[in-house]
């Protein structure tokens, strides 16, 4: 019995040592044969010289990653201190950059070093507007409102804000601009190089920033009547060009959240996205530019509209409250009609406030077709221009004073003018 349960012993542990052996060499397989595919790819990868063959390697990188993807832990214990995770990370963004090169140069004729000098530059120029804005809203707070200096400070403010919005979205052209106007036909490695790109210049973030130096602006600061000409055009300009950079995103599927429904969860690699992995899902960059886009437009309607109706109470001229251009027109032909029934004086309305104030200051705003528009502005125009009463002209008083006066010398003097005695009677 005893020999037996040794011979048993004796052929486990041979079994074992060459089931051990076996082991290893295949451990060793595994590992040799991942290193030569990760090599034979990296030379690939690196020497590619058009998108046909990078879309190729895509597809390699794909297959080798499910291949050896069930051998992590023992890829991991092997490749130390790598792992198998960060070695796909970096073929995968090795493949990414020579996919940006080669794209460029073989599509556009744009080199990659070119695109990144003036993104570079477009970057650096909005961080400088950004520390002169700081310093002009520092300064506006140690001013009175009333005074020159305080005018002077907002001009500058208006203009340093003007010019980030121009220079934001052509940081957004320059980064959209390799990939053409159609991105709806892009493939996925064009998308995830664009997503990349937008993410290294941070877009998203910098286009929120820009809306929300806009919506401080309007908190902060009084606006003149004939400054709202041009902010009604800065909203208007940075709102139509969002619209077009949020068509681009959607077409491009960058941040993965722009079209997804409002709490869906969502899966995505860019840390743009607008969830997490296992996390809930959290308003995207894009919302947020939407959402302080609407608080924008709201506020700054709010001041030119509540601005406007302060010029009536001013003066002590009552008509209806108003909030809009509807209620704005509403309330003047209201106006109007009252003073042709009743016959009041509308002297001061017309005079003082409608050709003084509104037509001087506020129509460059008012004909702006986001504000009144220009044909309802000609129309309000129109209705209180026959309210003025007719009136008689001083030079034409003066005129005709003058002119009964001439007639009354001239009589005077051809009435005085001696008669020629008559001839003298002759005799027979």
């Amino acid at each position: 019995m005893r020999t037996v349960l040794l011979v048993l012993l004796v052929c486990s542990l041979v079994l074992g040592a060459s089931l051990s052996v076996q082991a290893q060499r295949s451990d060793f397989a595994i590992k040799q044969g991942f290193e030569e595919t990760y090599k034979s790819l990296s030379k690939s990868v690196e020497t590619a010289v058009n998108v046909a063959e990078l879309d190729s390697l895509k597809t390699a990188i794909d297959s080798c990653e499910a291949r050896y993807s069930r051998h992590e832990k023992l890829l991991d214990r092997v490749l130390y201190p790598e792992t198998f995770a960060s070695k796909m990370k970096a073929l995968r963004t090795t493949h990414a950059l020579t996919y940006d090169r080669v794209y460029l140069i073989t599509t556009q004729g744009v080199k990659l070093e070119e695109l990144e000098m003036r993104i570079l530059y477009l970057t650096n120029r909005i961080d400088t507007l950004s520390a002169d804005r700081d310093r002009l809203a520092a300064e506006l707070k140690t001013l009175q409102r009333s005074s020159t200096e305080y005018r002077e400070v907002i001009r500058r403010l208006q203009a340093n804000l003007a010019a980030k919005d121009r220079l934001i979205f052509a940081l957004v052209d320059t980064v959209f601009q390799p990939y053409g106007k159609d991105l709806s036909k892009a493939g996925d490695i064009q998308r995830e190089s664009l997503t990349r790109q937008m993410e290294k210049a941070n877009i998203l973030n910098r286009v929120e920033g820009v809306a929300t130096d806009n919506v401080g602006f309007l908190q902060t600061t009084t606006l003149q009547p004939k400054d709202y000409a041009s902010a009604v055009d800065q909203y208007q300009l940075f709102s139509n060009r969002w619209q077009g950079l949020r068509e681009k995103l959607i077409a491009a599927s960058v941040a993965g959240t722009s079209t997804a429904p409002e709490g869906a969860p969502v899966r995505t690699k860019g840390k743009e996205s607008g969830v997490t992995a296992t996390g809930p899902p959290r308003e995207s960059p894009a919302a947020r530019v939407d959402s302080i886009l609407g608080q924008w437009g709201e506020r700054l309607q709010l001041a030119f509209w509540r601005g406007l109706e302060k010029e009536f109470a001013d003066r002590g001229v009552t008509v209806e409250p108003f909030h809009d251009a509807a209620g704005f027109s509403s309330s003047i032909k209201a106006y109007v009609a009252k003073v042709q029934k009743t016959g009041e004086d509308p002297s001061v309305f017309v005079n003082d406030i409608w050709k003084a104030r509104i037509d001087k200051e506020w129509r460059e705003a008012l004909v702006k077709p986001a504000m009144l528009g220009a044909q309802e502005y000609a129309t309000l125009d129109k209705l209180v221009g026959e309210l003025s009463r007719p009136t008689i002209d001083a030079k034409m008083i003066l005129y005709a004073v003058i002119l009964v006066v001439l007639v009354a010398l001239i009589w005077w003097f051809f009435g005085r003018k001696p008669k020629s005695p008559p001839p003298p009677v002759r005799g027979n």
